[in-house]
């Protein structure tokens, strides 16, 4: 499978699109925010040159990483990103994060876990990834909860990605959920988000 471009994902309460232009002033002020980027690999204070020249010359250039904007479809407030990096075709794997919630208000609500779930099904069924992986910064325990609800658990296995433990002096764990995994989180999530 080649990863789409221009892609759009539709939902019941949110869309969410492939990162463009329009999108850059949103995204330089969610991962400039200091609440938002204390565990984000930037060490650095993002301007618009950096973000026009990141997308032109690695993102659109490299198919192995996907960036989504997340919507609320009742307003068309943009509240954050959702994506992936390293997919592999071959070997159906890939690092799924990008993760920003950049709207406080969408912090812990019905349009983010539905972006989330939207994402996942995206990966895991069109993308055709059979395992996921993950890396959080040690400290982010409320992270680490989060994704063990969504099914992830810590990888005692084989470290997949090396380089993703150390990030700006920041250790982290990597984690590992496959489809199965997946799939149970889901139908939890599926009945939270129904009384919703």
């Amino acid at each position: 499978m080649i990863v789409e471009r221009n892609l759009v994902i539709e939902g019941k309460y949110v869309r969410l699109e492939e990162v463009c232009p329009k999108y850059f002033p949103k995204i330089i002020e969610w991962r400039n925010n200091p609440e938002n980027n204390k565990f984000l690999n930037q060490p650095f204070k993002l301007t618009m040159e950096l973000q026009q020249k990141w997308y032109k010359d690695k993102y659109l250039k490299d198919l192995t990483q996907g960036l989504l904007i997340m919507i609320d479809k009742s307003n068309g407030i943009p509240f954050g990103t959702k994506g992936w990096t390293d997919y592999d075709v071959k070997k159906k794997v890939c690092i799924a994060g990008r993760a920003l919630v950049g709207e406080p208000a969408y912090r812990g609500s019905k349009e983010s876990a539905e972006a989330y779930l939207l994402c996942a099904d995206y990966m895991y069924k069109k993308m055709q990834v059979e395992t996921m992986y993950i890396h959080v910064v040690d400290e982010n325990l409320k992270v680490i909860s989060l994704n063990k609800r969504w099914g992830y658990i810590p990888n005692t296995g084989e470290i997949c990605f090396p380089k993703e433990l150390l990030v700006n002096g920041m250790k982290q764990t990597e984690y590992i959920r496959n489809y199965e995994q997946y799939k149970k989180a889901r139908a939890k999530i599926i009945k939270i988000l129904e009384m919703l």
